[in-house]
């Protein structure tokens, strides 16, 4: 550990392996609190790159509980939070809606850390059962196309780092992984992240994590694709990261306030979740839903660009069916394999 600590306040980066041989030492209890303290400042002031965050990614893929996908593709949306912004829970009802339109979704996620309701806490507030079994979950994505990954209950091993990150009380690479940690490795994913520099190398990182494509896009201080605003992304797909601008006009749509999208308590924001998905609540927290599932539907080739995707995702919404959905996603995660 010393010379590793060494190497990186002389400012030189680690290879991707030896970053995940440190964290598997790490998620297995092998290293002191002190000790992990000093890696991750000492990784923080150097600034991590995209092997290094892969490196701490594929430590906790290998660490975590194992959820088969059973061959099918599939995708997920979230955010790495911290943007402070506490909007509505945007990337969950953009997983119910893309499974209404036939995208399989995993949504990996936890209960609020940064915002006043996380992905988990709105989930449980509308009846899904949040750490359902791998089988229960497992039946949930093939008869319905989306189920929920509680992150607490797959990555066991996180709980030798919490204490110190408690204590240290600053980002650091852990905050950055928890999109890239999901355990079923989606083949498409729509990242949020607080702050426009994250997108390029979070975009290089899931390159190298052999995501197929993925989006990764900070939204004028959302970590979502904004219609208050201009959106910075980046998109890693081929082999290749390439950087965009994008505007509300790119797919069709008008600016909307940020106001509008404000998020409350977990009652609050589950009521405004069954809302939308059943094509009702504010036009835009209905497009900016759309703009979202717009994206991943664009990445994994169901729509030919932007445009068309936020068509479809309006048309979807509309429907109404995303709601239904909702309802029978929270009835089947409660009932035991044997029911």
């Amino acid at each position: 550990m010393r010379e590793l600590l060494e190497a990186l306040c002389a400012g030189d980066s680690l290879r991707r392996e030896r970053v995940q041989e440190v964290f598997n030492r790490v998620l297995a209890g092998g290293v002191s609190e002190v000790e992990l303290a000093a890696l991750l400042i000492a990784l923080k002031a150097k600034g991590e790159t995209p092997e290094e965050i892969a490196g701490l990614a594929e430590a906790l893929r290998a660490a975590a509980q194992p959820f088969d996908t059973g061959g099918l593709r599939v995708a997920d949306s979230c955010g790495t939070g911290g943007d402070g912004a506490g909007t509505l829970n945007i990337s969950t009802a953009v997983a119910l809606l893309l499974a209404e339109l036939g995208l399989p979704m995993v949504k990996h996620g936890n209960r609020s850390v940064s915002s006043r309701c996380g992905s988990a806490d709105v989930l449980e507030r509308c009846g899904v059962k949040i750490d359902a079994s791998a089988a229960v979950s497992r039946r949930c994505l093939d008869q319905l196309g989306v189920c929920f990954l509680f992150a607490p209950q797959y990555h066991a091993g996180m709980r030798h780092a919490m204490p110190v990150r408690r204590a240290l009380r600053v980002r650091t690479i852990f905050n950055l992984v928890g999109p890239l940690a999901n355990p079923a490795r989606p083949h498409w994913q729509l990242v949020g992240v607080p702050d426009p520099a994250l997108c390029e190398p979070l975009a290089r990182t899931l390159g190298l994590l052999g995501c197929e494509a993925a989006l990764v896009v900070h939204g004028s201080g959302l970590d979502e694709i904004a219609l208050h605003g201009p959106t910075t992304a980046a998109l890693a797909r081929a082999g290749h990261v390439e950087r965009l601008q994008l505007q509300p006009a790119d797919a069709g749509l008008e600016p909307q306030a940020l106001e509008a999208l404000r998020g409350g308590e977990a009652a609050e924001n589950a009521l405004w979740l069954v809302d939308v998905l059943a094509g009702g609540a504010q036009r835009a927290q209905r497009e900016v839903v759309a703009l979202n599932a717009g994206a991943l539907l664009w990445i994994s080739g169901r729509a030919a660009d932007l445009r068309e995707g936020v068509g479809l995702a309006l048309e979807g919404l509309a429907q109404g069916g995303a709601a239904r959905r909702l309802a029978r996603w929270a009835a089947l995660s409660q009932q035991d394999l044997g029911s």
